[in-house]
């Protein structure tokens, strides 16, 4: 004796729905029920690659041959959110990212300058409208370039590889090496950027709250003119503040200290928040762009909160 199918009394739409549902609800489920059927199949594959996470050589390479398996459109229009967490192979992160043109949100967590010596930036120039970038862990361990990053770009998380405020004209600086291009000139090239975020890791040299007005520099006023060195749609600067387990106590006081300079000090430091950097900043950006609490929501909150109370 056969058993009637589950859903056939139910009309099609529906069971689209409940399917979709499914998947939205559960990426196991959703690999499942790619096998079902081709009409399942063609109901769930842009759910599962809308947010595609390789993290390893072994996901990447998988990732290849599935995009050979597809067709480019496909691919072009159907992910969104992109992290690579791999080292490479570099040649294969090129391919996906040529593949992926039409990406919204990007986490990279490779070496950018080992990739950009051997790829280049075509890649990464040529996606279509990339919104959000975050830089993590090695991305820009030894320095990035600005090529590397959509002109489009909005929202930009990036690891700040020293400040010293013995260097009131280029306080900061995201690269090992010495040089004006190793500081914030080369946001200059991003006219779009509205938020910013830097993971940083105070040292015992500098008091950590004297990066406090030199990030406000960054953020334009009603006074501030074109040949200032503020970045023009800049409204937001989050600190995300590193610390080991045993300096966890000095990485809050940290925390609290920045945000109680910030506010102190008002005008365009209200727009800098400093929180504890997340435990892996590559499961925050997934979490987020799966529909979780978003990386720059509780900073816009508590910026919100202080312009509230300052215009009373």
């Amino acid at each position: 004796m056969t058993s009637s199918f589950v859903f056939s009394n139910l009309p099609v739409e529906l069971v689209r729905d409940i399917l979709e549902h499914a998947a939205h609800s559960d990426r196991a489920t959703a690999r499942n029920l790619t096998l079902v059927s081709s009409a399942v199949k063609h109901w769930t594959d842009p759910i599962l690659y809308d947010t595609v996470v390789l993290s390893t050589a072994r996901s990447l390479r998988a990732f290849v041959a599935a995009i050979a398996n597809k067709p480019s459109e496909f691919m072009r229009t159907r992910v969104r959110n992109l992290g690579i967490f791999t080292l490479g192979p570099v040649q294969s992160i090129d391919r996906v990212l040529k593949a992926c043109a039409g990406v919204q949100s990007l986490a990279c967590g490779f070496s950018l300058p080992s990739y950009m010596q051997t790829q280049g930036s075509d890649a990464l120039q040529s996606l279509k409208q990339p919104r959000e970038q975050h830089l993590l862990g090695v991305a820009c361990r030894d320095g990035w370039d600005a090529s590397l990053v959509g002109p489009t770009v909005t929202h930009l998380r990036i690891h700040l590889t020293s400040f010293d405020s013995s260097r009131p004209e280029s306080p900061f600086s995201f690269s090992n090496t010495p040089g004006p291009d190793s500081g914030w000139d080369r946001l200059k090239a991003l006219p779009s950027l509205t938020h910013l975020a830097v993971v940083y890791r105070p040292s015992g040299s500098t008091p950590p709250t004297a990066i406090v007005p030199h990030l406000s520099r960054l953020i334009p006023t009603s006074s501030t003119s074109d040949s200032d060195a503020h970045l023009p749609s800049l409204q937001l600067i989050l600190i995300q503040v590193v610390g080991a387990t045993k300096d966890a106590s000095f990485a809050s006081e940290t925390v609290s200290a920045l945000n109680a300079a910030a506010e102190s000090a008002g005008g365009p430091a209200l727009r800098v928040v400093a929180e504890l950097a997340p435990f892996s900043a590559a499961r925050q950006w997934e979490e987020s762009v799966r529909g979780g609490q978003g990386v720059w929501d509780p900073a816009e909150a508590v910026v919100q909160k202080r312009l509230t109370s300052s215009s009373k």
